[in-house]
């Protein structure tokens, strides 16, 4: 039967999907093979009607028949000496749960868990007020302490401030690959840490064209979408998530260069703190942790890949931020000199109970006062009592810390220029 008719003088055509006689020009032209062109057999109207159909069911989100939770929702453990205290400032908290966190790599900067941002200049802290990208994106602006040129030096950046909230407060467990940020409800203007997620590229599409289609975007569901294996990356394997290093680091991603630099700054890191035979050795470690983050490897890297200077021979270190600090992390760990970085190693195993920088000679019967430096001794004087001599251990050594801060000043970033400067020597450190 021949589907081409006439209608009041027209050409007409039927559609075999709705069988009504319509214009011709109601179906679509296509060139065909050897560019023969020719009316399709559905109606321009049924043929919207399957495309719609055919990308709801291609965004349709379903999950794989077994789950199995590798991951839960966390957050991060901010070390108090970060937190602003508010009742130096004029500032109400927009609610009781409110923190500024003071940000490390910025010039006076402080950001909160509800993405507000203060700067401290002319004596006086000041909240900021953001900017909106093309996007919609808020951010500050604000100067970066960076290394550039051979130094290290202030820069005015733009700071995101849903990827900054994610940073400082959210346990980020793929940092590689969760680089989008999905706002709960959709709503761009919340940056609460609580109702932000990282995600990938297939979660945050699979929690959005779920939201777009039901409005349900529970924490309950983005978590079942982040465990669910058809939403990891292409290089992520189930191998890849095993503890391969004392039963608590893992390497996260698949090819991963196990000769490289990276690996072996985190493989050290992590046989420190969890290596009970590295332990007999060098107690000074035990009770040392790493953090949440950082037992993944891929996530270290990253952190390393920002923050290593090429060209120069570094040590991670975690104790000159924050003193007497355990946990290695983004927060709390920088990369320093090794001439730097040996002013601070633990020397309680050899002092036994005497004052650090301390020691007592049976033969003059005195109390010795000493640094150790380099592989060398320098030798500060001998004293009736151990009170005498830590004491010009305590001005030495600190006079010796700023002498060498001053004299690394552009090749370490500020925060370590400033714990150095601020260093204060105790007798049972």
């Amino acid at each position: 039967m021949n589907n081409a008719n006439t209608l009041e003088n027209g050409i007409t055509k039927v559609c075999n999907k709705c069988g009504r006689i319509l214009p011709i020009e109601k179906f679509r032209l296509v060139k065909g093979q050897f560019y023969n062109p020719y009316y399709l057999s559905q109606c321009k109207e049924c043929e919207a009607k399957y495309q719609r159909r055919y990308i709801s069911k291609k965004k349709e989100v379903k999950f794989s028949d077994s789950l199995e939770i590798l991951i839960e929702r966390k957050y991060k453990d901010i070390r108090p000496e970060r937190i602003l205290d508010l009742s130096n400032t004029d500032i109400i908290p927009l609610g009781t749960d409110e923190i500024f966190v003071r940000l490390m790599d910025y010039k006076n900067a402080w950001l909160s868990n509800y993405g507000r941002a203060i700067r401290y200049s002319d004596g006086k802290y000041n909240l900021l007020q953001g900017s909106y990208d093309s996007n919609g994106a808020l951010f500050y602006c604000l100067r970066k302490n960076v290394f550039f040129d051979g130094k290290w030096i202030y820069r005015s950046v733009h700071l995101y401030v849903a990827k900054a909230v994610v940073e400082e407060f959210v346990v980020n467990h793929d940092k590689t690959s969760n680089v989008y940020i999905w706002h709960s409800g959709f709503d761009k203007q919340d940056h609460y840490y609580r109702n932000l997620y990282p995600l990938n590229q297939k979660q945050y599409m699979a929690v959005r064209n779920h939201f777009n289609k039901t409005g349900d975007d529970s924490e309950e569901f983005i978590i079942k979408i982040m465990n669910d294996i058809k939403y990891k990356p292409d290089n992520w394997s189930k191998r890849a998530m095993e503890p391969v290093m004392c039963g608590i680091g893992y390497r996260g991603l698949e090819g991963v260069d196990c000769t490289a630099e990276s690996y072996i700054k985190w493989h050290d890191m992590i046989n420190r703190c969890y290596n009970a035979k590295f332990h007999e050795r060098q107690p000074q470690y035990k009770g040392c942790t790493v953090c949440e983050e950082w037992l993944n490897y891929s996530n270290f890297k990253v952190w390393y890949d920002q923050h290593k200077i090429h060209g120069m021979a570094l040590d991670l270190d975690k104790d000159i931020l924050f003193k007497g600090n355990k946990v290695y992390s983004p927060e709390t760990c920088v990369f320093v000199p090794h001439t730097i970085n040996v002013l601070f190693l633990n020397s309680k195993k050899s002092r036994g109970d005497l004052p650090v920088g301390v020691s007592y000679s049976e033969r003059d019967k005195k109390y010795r006062a000493e640094m150790s430096f380099m592989g060398r001794q320098i030798k500060l004087g001998t004293f009736d009592t151990a009170e005498d001599a830590f004491a010009r251990y305590k001005e030495y050594k600190e006079d010796f810390i700023q002498d060498l801060a001053e004299q690394y000043r552009d090749e370490i970033p500020n925060k370590v220029y400033e714990a150095m400067m601020g260093w204060k020597i105790e007798v049972d450190d």
